[in-house]
């Protein structure tokens, strides 16, 4: 009896890997299929419609034939069409090509400035809604036109979109300010205090090439362009936001020259309530130093010099800072949390003057303490213009 048991389960086990190896039911084979790898979308000639791009990447390049929209380069083509909603310009898109448009691997959504200024949020809610658009996809808005981004070939990568993906990553070994998925726009979006940013994408002339650079951050309200962030401003964005993982400052004075990475980052911020309902946010910002190079600085001790490189290096951070805070409160945009951070340590309070957020925030004060160590000041001590000893 246990014998005939023991050959029943082998026989289940059997046929069980059977059906396993069988294949899924909804697979697609890769020569049915057309790699869509970016999205973008522009605002129309109609008022009520959008220009749709999707850039798809060729999977057999002798397959091209296979297409009837623009072909970029040997790797990609472009197909566009005008509609008012994004799956009927998607189903207008499919009648383009005789393969499946694949939309699981696509890597960028980038929307055109104009789109932009005309609002964004409508076609977010409708990326959501698409049971093959991956929440993990990066969100970008493009200087000019998202159709001019996807188009454009890259020296080192020839289809665009991937070739934006791996800036954002490079970009990540060093602070995290330019990685916005979808999933984290519906997150600022959600959050009634917060304005939404999405970071900028720009192409650059150099007259035989033009090349693709990110640039700033787009500010958002009521999924609308307001206002924009410059390189200074976006920096300041990333200390406050705490998304530097190493960094260096250049100090620029009239005794020298020096650049210094900034490493083993730490954040802290507390927001506080004080006596008559002021807020403030406190921010300590801790951080080593070290020194990479020095240009002048002619007839200085090391002990001077290094205590003026320290000074120097708080003075640009707390400079970044309030430049980003600034810009935040001259728009009246909360693209720095500090709804939520209030929120997390005061909710009741929060609940009872969050209709007045808006009068509220642009008073909001934020009171700095930065903390940089001198760690390392490279293979030498002194410049050779600089004094021996301490």
């Amino acid at each position: 009896m246990k014998i005939k048991k023991t050959k029943l389960f082998k026989i289940i086990i059997i046929i069980s890997i059977g059906f396993i190896l069988v294949g899924c039911w909804d697979k697609k084979e890769l020569d049915t299929i057309s790699i869509v790898t970016g999205v973008g979308i522009d605002a129309a000639n109609d008022e009520d419609k959008i220009d749709l791009i999707l850039q798809v990447g060729k999977i057999n390049k002798s397959n091209s034939d296979s297409f009837r929209g623009e072909s970029v380069t040997d790797d990609s083509i472009i197909l566009a069409t005008e509609d008012k909603g994004i799956l009927s310009a998607i189903d207008k898109l499919q009648k383009q090509t005789t393969r499946d448009l694949f939309m699981h691997h696509n890597q960028v959504v980038i929307f055109g400035k104009e789109q932009t200024i005309k609002g964004i949020q409508p076609y977010i809610d409708a990326l959501l809604r698409q049971h093959d658009m991956r929440m993990e996809t990066l969100v970008f808005m493009a200087e000019g036109k998202a159709k001019d981004i996807l188009r454009n070939t890259m020296e080192q990568e020839k289809i665009s979109s991937l070739g934006i993906t791996r800036m954002v990553e490079a970009a990540n070994r060093y602070y995290e300010s330019y990685s916005i998925r979808i999933l984290d726009l519906t997150s600022m979006i959600i959050d009634k205090t917060t304005a939404p940013v999405i970071p900028i994408v720009k192409l650059q002339d150099n007259g035989e090439y033009s090349r693709l650079f990110l640039s700033g951050l787009a500010v958002l309200n009521d999924g609308k362009l307001i206002g924009e962030l410059n390189e200074t401003e976006t920096r300041g964005y990333t200390w406050i936001m705490d998304k530097f993982k190493t960094t260096f400052i250049e100090v620029n004075i009239k005794e020298g020259f020096s650049n210094l990475d900034i490493t083993n980052i730490k954040h802290k911020m507390k927001p506080e309530i004080r006596n008559g309902g002021e807020l403030v946010i406190s921010l300590e910002i801790i951080g080593d130093i070290i020194i990479s190079e020095i240009q002048g600085f002619n007839n200085m001790t090391v002990k001077k010099v290094t205590d003026i490189l320290v000074e120097e290096g708080k003075k640009t951070i707390n400079k970044e800072i309030q430049a980003c805070l600034n810009k935040s409160q001259e728009l009246n945009a909360d693209f720095l949390r500090f709804g939520v951070e209030f929120y997390k340590r005061f909710p009741k309070e929060l609940e009872q003057i969050k209709n007045d957020w808006d009068s509220m925030y642009p008073e909001i004060k934020l009171s700095t303490n930065i903390k940089l160590n001198l760690i390392d000041t490279g293979k030498i001590v002194n410049s050779l213009n600089m004094k021996e000893g301490n």
